[in-house]
């Protein structure tokens, strides 16, 4: 009999705000690390502390968004996400795109645009908006990322043309480790 290889899910990688987030307003995901999402402008980044996928890490990762926005965006409005990789576990060392490695406004490279900037990350991971997602999280898989080194810088541009909401109870970044399993 021949040996298949089926796909299993692992315990995720959440980021949220440690203040606000709860995982009891109905959100199933526990939170990891700290990304505060809180009432991040339309045209502004947030990158959030750096994470240790382990040196066996799982060769790819499910990601899943979920935000909150103030006031309903236009339907077609985008969030984009991006990585940064590391091989160092320290928050400031051998990060790409001038990323610090801890939970803080993202600006970019001195003299560039954030969105300049962004280009020298992985990504983008696009989270569509619709026109009904003011004070309503709706989350959504926005794509499969392989992990090129061990450590991971998150960050998120928020391009829908409406602030975020002023709280972050149901905000989160989640990478879901996705498992190859031979039986």
């Amino acid at each position: 009999m021949a040996n298949e290889i089926l796909l299993k899910n692992d315990t995720a990688i959440v980021w949220a705000d440690a203040s606000d987030y709860s995982p009891a307003a109905g959100v199933t995901y526990t939170r990891t690390a700290q990304i505060d999402l809180t009432s991040l402008a339309t045209a502004e980044a947030r990158e959030g502390a750096k994470v240790d996928l382990t040196a066996t890490r799982a060769p790819s990762y499910r990601v899943r968004f979920c935000p909150e926005l103030n006031v309903a965006p236009a339907s077609g409005a985008t969030i984009e996400i991006y990585f940064g990789f590391s091989n160092s576990g320290t928050a400031g060392v051998d990060n790409p795109g001038s990323l610090t490695g801890a939970d803080a406004a993202y600006t970019g490279t001195t003299g560039d645009t954030v969105g300049d900037t962004v280009k020298q990350l992985v990504g983008p991971f696009v989270y569509v908006c619709t026109s009904d997602l003011a004070d309503i999280s709706l989350p959504m898989d926005i794509g499969i990322l392989n992990p090129t080194q061990r450590y991971i810088v998150p960050v998120v541009l928020n391009s829908s043309g409406q602030a975020l909401e002023g709280d972050a109870v149901e905000m989160y970044l989640a990478l879901i480790p996705i498992i190859p399993e031979v039986q």
